[in-house]
């Protein structure tokens, strides 16, 4: 009984580390496809090259850490706060 539940914890722990490395395969590809649509390549954005690769950057490393609904969320926020801040400039330098 103990060698059989020797072998069967080992064999769960090779199928956890095949897994493991499964989704970090599936993460990588998932980033460079993030990174893709944000900033194909040879296109240069309003602000140019370097602002866009930038921002793909940034995307690029807060999609495998945060996921896909959260990094969703905080830009969904940070487009509502930058629209926020446009807004409020206008009015202000009409006044």
């Amino acid at each position: 009984m103990n060698q059989a539940r020797a072998t069967e914890i080992r064999d769960r722990k090779a199928l956890l580390a095949a897994r493991a490395l499964f989704d970090r395969a599936q993460m990588t590809l998932a980033a460079h496809d993030v990174r893709a649509a944000i900033a194909p390549p040879g296109s240069s954005g309003a602000r140019g090259p370097m602002a866009t690769n930038a921002a793909a950057l940034v995307v690029g490393l807060a999609a495998p850490i945060l996921g896909a609904s959260r990094l969703g969320r905080w830009l969904r926020i940070a487009s509502w706060t930058l629209a926020a801040f446009r807004i409020a400039r206008n009015w202000r330098a009409r006044w």
